[in-house]
């Protein structure tokens, strides 16, 4: 298995020139955690989660300060991997430095799909044989 084979292709970014409440407001409407964060020339620079900009936001609620720049509370160095990488070693690298998604980025280094635990996830449920209708075995 490769990434391109469990990746969510429509990758939602940001900018890192855009504010927190930009950031905020694409994390609610996607229904998701995670944010890849793309330079001008839209390679990836960062990655940014629903936790950073939350914790971001309580720094200035109730402050007459301006909502702060993507840029400024993004991780940078962030581990990807490419659409053709082994699904087994990409795993291994997520558990190892507890991260919950992994950009997948081309050869330009810009992003064309994300790895997240979610996708784990219902790949090992489909894997397993479970479909949604099933019960799921009981827990002890």
């Amino acid at each position: 298995m490769k990434a391109e084979d469990i990746m969510t292709r429509h990758v939602v970014d940001v900018m890192e020139s855009d504010d927190i409440y930009q950031a905020f407001s694409k994390l609610r409407h996607h229904h998701i955690h995670q944010l890849v964060v793309v330079d001008v020339d839209s390679q990836l620079c960062g990655l940014v989660s629903d936790r950073d900009v939350l914790r971001a936001w309580a720094e200035v609620a109730n402050s007459d300060r301006e909502f702060p720049r993507v840029a400024s509370i993004m991780k940078r160095d962030v581990i990807t991997c490419g659409a053709q990488d082994n699904l087994a070693q990409i795993t291994a690298m997520m558990l190892e430095h507890h991260i919950h998604a992994m950009p997948v980025v081309n050869s330009k280094h810009r992003p064309v799909g994300i790895i997240t635990t979610t996708d784990l996830l219902r790949f090992g449920f489909k894997n397993l044989g479970f479909t949604r209708s099933q019960p799921l075995p009981a827990m002890v």
